[in-house]
């Protein structure tokens, strides 16, 4: 029963004969797969989220800018997008986190894999503990973090750019301009804040970061594991293992893995989101509690939550899309194991002893 409901992660480590170095890149495949399908599908809304949390209705940003640059609500921010910048524009900056999200989820799911067995031993999957999956999904978030504060910067960094190019027009004056920093691409704009900031730049940010990871994480992998564990109790014959649920159901426990990230950490995202697009050159807020009461003072309680439909909007297709991608891949190695790897003999060895001269 214990090995009943394997890992993703822990099943592909149960291949026979193959080598560390193989084997290490079979492990990692599925979360490669599956930060390419959170990027590809989720980076639009991310786009959305980020423009409403830092120049929504009502921030303290808005106010110097024209009412066009003002986004209302994710349809309005949606439609003024289209028209001044182009349907490209929801996917500037994809570059830094298309690399970051397949290490990322190369890192959260191998992490969270390994804390929960140290906690749970060899029979860590015979009973289910919220509790295990909380603290072990924190861990993966904390260790997720020290990739996700810089690509996030980054990410941030390229989305705002349309706020850059209007700030000298709209301020009138080449000194307000030179509050703002302009970037070609996501390798300039990490280049420019290696050169200029150091290391402490890329990591601006990162106390919210870790904190809104720990905590976002846990709930993300609690809504998952609580779900297939749900699914595997009230399975008919034949259900026994994650291997044998349908990718509906997998892409159902996706999605309330979604919801419970962003449900649980949205407003600490608000203030990630701020601190990084905050200027270099004239910051706006000193340290993550500065920002925190600069932001209800002057937004209240609604400043946290702006932008909190787009990331829901997203964890619907997004995460159903993670998991998909992230199971199809183990299903892909696992016939490539059983089908493929023999025909090289020197791999897993021969199919058969037939095989064997």
């Amino acid at each position: 029963m214990a090995s009943d409901a394997m890992t993703i992660n822990e099943s592909l480590m149960e291949v026979e004969h193959t080598p560390t170095v193989h084997k290490r890149i079979l492990d990692i495949l599925p979360g490669i797969s599956g930060g390419v399908a959170r990027v590809m599908i989720g980076q639009p809304f991310d786009t959305i989220k980020v423009r409403l949390q830092v120049l929504g209705q009502g921030t303290a940003l808005a106010a110097k800018l024209p009412p066009s640059e003002v986004y209302k609500d994710s349809m309005d921010c949606v439609r003024k997008m289209i028209k001044n910048e182009g349907p490209l524009s929801f996917y500037k900056g994809t570059v830094a986190p298309l690399v970051g999200n397949m290490v990322l989820l190369g890192i959260h799911f191998p992490v969270f894999s390994a804390v929960r067995k140290m906690l749970e031993g060899d029979d860590h999957y015979s009973n289910f503990s919220a509790t295990n999956v909380l603290v072990s999904g924190a861990a993966a978030g904390a260790a997720g973090s020290l990739i996700s504060a810089p690509v996030e910067l980054v990410r941030t960094k390229m989305q705002m750019q349309r706020r850059a190019a209007l700030a000298g027009s709209v301020a009138g004056s080449a000194a307000s301009a030179g509050a703002e920093e302009f970037y070609k691409g996501s390798l300039d704009c990490f280049k420019q804040v290696m050169s200029k900031h150091g290391v402490k730049g890329l990591y601006r940010g990162f106390t919210s970061t870790i904190l809104r990871d720990m905590q976002g994480y846990a709930w993300f992998f609690l809504g998952y594991e609580a779900t297939v564990n749900y699914f595997l109790q009230n399975a008919g014959p034949g259900v026994h293992t994650k291997g044998d649920l349908n990718y509906v159901q997998v892409m159902a426990a996706g999605v309330v893995a979604g919801f419970g990230l962003w449900g649980s950490m949205f407003p600490i995202d608000t203030i990630k989101s701020k601190m990084q697009a905050d200027s270099f050159i004239k910051p706006q807020y000193t340290t993550t509690m500065d920002c925190v009461k600069k932001v209800l003072a002057s937004e209240g309680q609604t400043g946290l939550w702006r932008g909190f439909s787009a990331a829901m909007y997203r964890a619907i297709p997004v995460n159903a899309g993670i998991f998909l991608a992230v199971e199809g891949t183990r299903q892909g190695i696992k016939w490539y194991e059983e089908n493929v790897e023999h025909i090289y003999g020197g791999v897993v060895g021969p199919a058969t002893p037939a095989a064997a001269q």
